[in-house]
């Protein structure tokens, strides 16, 4: 994968997150797609040595 896929992926997922957020959505909801958003960045490092996991999950809009 590109730099461009991480990134296509990242703005479906906070894209997600942000209109969940703004329907005032529950926190378990929110925190799904915070789960989900962590789960898929894992996977993508173990595919790629030299993805930034931290900056992607902050690209999707997860709150620490």
């Amino acid at each position: 994968m590109t730099r461009k896929d991480y990134v296509l992926i990242a703005a479906a997922i906070k894209a997600r997150r942000d209109l969940a957020s703004a329907a005032r959505r529950s926190s378990e909801f929110l925190g799904g797609i915070d789960a989900a958003a962590e789960t898929i960045a894992a996977a993508l490092a173990l595919d790629n040595q030299r993805f930034d996991l931290e900056r992607f999950i902050k690209a999707c809009g997860v709150q620490s």
